[in-house]
């Protein structure tokens, strides 16, 4: 080996055996070894096989252990047995490793030649895993059994905005929103910690309204990790949309609902109708009466007031039960806007709410009637006037999202609470008493009944957006789907 740096030799003195066994340790070590020190070797006895192993590895050879220190006085030189007995005197610069520490030495050299070759596998190992979760649309994290996050995949780092070397060491509540104190009761029952601890998974599902005001649901699973004697080690953190989920469950119970909501509208129809009718055809008989005192004449008026207000609701439940009805075709949606808010548009003014249209002009002609869109949009408009009676403003605006055409309603006012968010389009669910809150839960039967849906953004304070998701008409469409 030409140009040794005396300072980094190490000078092997031992049997041809011995050395052999080093040599094959060196060669599994690979480069490492080399990189780290020089290597010179003599055998005790000649040793055809080793000097020739010597030569091929690149390992300075020489005949005897005196031809070795003659060439390198200022070495360390390592016996590897008792009988590798070292010629004395030493030269000067030469130090003498005992053969406990050359023992010492070459197992360690054994454990990172066995470490090498294990890298490539658990290189490989480590680039699956990562590959697999970080393809994976769920959020998962390791965190420590007290909070704090070990590591994370990319799902999680892309929701927090941050890189993954950013996220650990964090506390879990900090990525985790919904991460439940370990030590408190989780609804009446053991701690979550507990749970853990006896190897079982605790699962826990919220809702919360994002960034922009929609409502989105989520479950969170804790997996626990123990160590081989059963105590908890880490826990891994498995956090799902479940949006998705909620809604098809709901829509399913909703259409077991409607089913309920024909037959009452059927009853309604037949048997509550028709004596509402007489009421109000008496009371505006008695309203014509000349001998009618005012006291009695403003009763009246009452009576045919409230029939009236309760026949409209009485056809609210009975169109809301009734399929969508209404010839099939093309609307112009940013006509329907047109139209719609030429009808409306003093009335939202007398009540001190600005109008703007913000209509695009290159937007596709979308599938359904354009009477029936526009009251959907009718219903829009009267839900955003109800809610702001100091007045505001409205913006409608159509355009395109992805594969739909869009119409959007939005006005300034004070925005719906994150707890009646997720209720809103119930049947009958309403925050005032004028009817009988099916405005948006008709909305939706309709977009959906068209193939579209509607969805609503409220961030507190903000203000609302409703927007009507419609198919457009395909030019080469030749027939309904």
């Amino acid at each position: 080996m030409a140009d040794h740096d005396p300072d980094r030799c190490l000078c092997l003195y031992g049997s041809g055996a011995q050395l052999l066994d080093c040599f094959e340790l060196a060669r599994e070590a690979g480069v490492a070894v080399f990189d780290t020190v020089n290597l010179a070797a003599a055998p005790t006895t000649p040793h055809a096989e080793a000097a020739r192993e010597a030569r091929l590895l690149g390992i300075d050879w020489h005949e005897d252990v005196r031809a070795m220190l003659d060439a390198l006085p200022e070495t360390l030189l390592a016996p590897l047995g008792p009988e590798a007995a070292v010629p004395a005197p030493l030269p000067e610069g030469c130090c003498l490793l005992p053969a406990e520490a050359s023992r010492l030495f070459f197992q360690l050299l054994a454990r990172s030649a066995g470490n090498g070759a294990c890298r490539p596998d658990l290189a490989r190992a480590r680039r699956l895993l990562a590959t697999v979760l970080d393809r994976l649309d769920e959020e998962i994290a390791l965190l420590t059994p007290d909070g704090f996050v070990l590591d994370a995949n990319a799902a999680l780092a892309t929701r927090l905005g941050l890189t993954r070397e950013a996220i650990i060491g964090r506390a879990a509540a900090a990525v985790f929103p919904d991460f439940p104190d370990l030590a408190a009761p989780e609804n009446g029952g053991p701690p979550l910690l507990e749970s853990l601890s006896r190897g079982r998974k605790a699962t826990r599902e919220i809702s919360r309204v994002d960034g922009r005001g929609r409502l989105r649901y989520s479950r969170t699973t804790f997996y626990p990790v123990p160590e081989p004697d059963g105590a908890l080690a880490q826990l891994v953190a498995l956090r799902r949309d479940i949006t998705e989920d909620v809604f098809l469950e709901r829509r399913l119970q909703k259409s077991e609902r409607l089913a309920a909501i024909g037959e009452l509208s059927m009853f309604i129809s037949h048997e509550i109708r028709n004596p509402l009718f007489a009421i109000a055809g008496f009371a505006n008989a008695l309203l014509r009466a000349k001998d009618l005192g005012d006291t009695s004449r403003e009763k009246a008026a009452i009576i045919l007031t409230e029939s009236k207000r309760l026949d409209d609701i009485l056809k609210d439940i009975i169109n809301f039960a009734r399929p969508v009805e209404g010839k099939t075709g093309e609307a112009d949606l940013g006509e329907v806007a047109r139209r719609t808010m030429a009808l409306v548009r003093l009335g939202l003014e007398k009540q001190g709410i600005s109008v703007t249209l913000d209509l695009n002009p290159g937007a596709p002609m979308a599938r359904g009637d354009p009477e029936i869109l526009t009251q959907c949009l009718l219903n829009c408009l009267t839900n955003a006037r109800e809610a702001m009676p100091e007045g505001g403003a409205v913006t409608v605006s159509t355009g395109r999202r992805g594969n739909r055409v869009m119409l959007a309603v939005a006005d300034t006012g004070p925005g719906i609470p994150p707890d009646v968010l997720p209720r809103v389009f119930n049947p009958f669910f309403t925050t005032r008493d004028k009817r009988a809150g099916l405005g948006l839960a008709m909305i939706k039967k309709i977009l959906e009944d068209l193939g579209g849906s509607v969805e609503i953004e409220s961030p507190p304070g903000q203000g609302t957006t409703v927007t009507l998701l419609l198919p457009p008409v395909l030019e080469l469409a030749t027939e309904e789907p």
